[in-house]
């Protein structure tokens, strides 16, 4: 059994950097398991990953795994504390090389976090440093196929925009009506691109949902696809209720903007 003991300084002042495609934090027991963070990857994908391994980490109680899952490749660290067992999961491109000294420096910077009780915000900071957020991204706006504005998250600089956020999610949903009509609703093709002298708008839908990120032409964002995807699944399973039943109440959704600060830097 560890015994950890830790201040808060010692343990933002020892993280290294290292991209990953995605962490989840995780306290196990032999009845349940409780997701205490997890940044980069899919609610599916990180359930589907305790499920194949819950069985062997409860048994070992403490050690490390390494496989390959599909295209990727994951880790697992994971530690016996005095009434659970914390497991630290990885996923990283298959064929990608990382420094596993430091991997190892992490887990162990992530479980004193946990043994100290630090805040989201604490932990978030120095998840960041493993997956860092993408730049490049001036404003993101979710509006449903109707034109309601949802959520927008806008840079500083783009006052417009952050004023006018209503209209230009109504502009961004109108377009994407009338290209449908152009396009033809039955080829299955829908607009993918917003174009503009300097930006442009990266258009990923989700059922009725749309999902539009502004983006400067000359500095397009590296993992922007992966994250989009991460971060509509993210939307659409925590609002899921509200967008079924949904009457023009946008009050719920204020809250994605922790979401989208751990993934965006706008």
């Amino acid at each position: 059994m560890i015994v950890v003991e830790s201040s808060i300084p010692e343990i933002i002042e020892s993280y290294h950097p290292l991209e990953m495609l995605g962490l989840g934090l995780v306290s196990i027991k032999l009845r349940n398991h409780n997701v205490i963070f997890r940044k980069g990857i899919g609610t599916p994908l990180l359930n589907k990953l305790i499920k194949v391994y819950k069985k062997q980490i409860i048994e070992i109680k403490e050690g490390k795994i390494i496989e390959l899952v599909g295209s990727f490749t994951v880790y697992i660290h994971f530690y016996e504390l005095e009434r659970e067992i914390v497991a630290i999961f990885y996923v990283n491109e298959k064929d990608k090389l990382i420094k596993y000294e430091e991997l190892c420096s992490i887990s162990n910077i992530l479980l004193r976090c946990y043994c100290s009780n630090v805040s989201d915000l604490e932990l978030n900071r120095i998840c960041n440093k493993i997956i860092p957020c993408v730049k490049g991204i001036s404003a993101l706006f979710i509006v449903y196929s109707s034109g309601h504005a949802l959520f927008a998250k806008v840079n500083k600089d783009k006052k417009f925009l952050a004023k006018n956020y209503i209209q230009v999610s109504g502009f961004i949903s109108a377009i994407l009506a009338f290209s449908k009509e152009v396009i033809g609703k039955e080829s299955g093709e829908s607009l993918q691109a917003i174009n503009f002298e300097n930006e442009k708008f990266f258009v990923h839908l989700r059922g009725d949902i749309i999902f539009a990120y502004l983006i400067d032409k000359k500095n397009e964002p590296k993992n922007l696809e992966r994250f989009i995807h991460l971060i509509a699944d993210e939307f659409i399973e925590r609002f899921d209720d509200n967008l079924k039943d949904f009457h023009g109440d946008v009050t719920p959704f204020s809250e994605f903007e922790r979401i989208v600060d751990n993934y965006l830097l706008i």
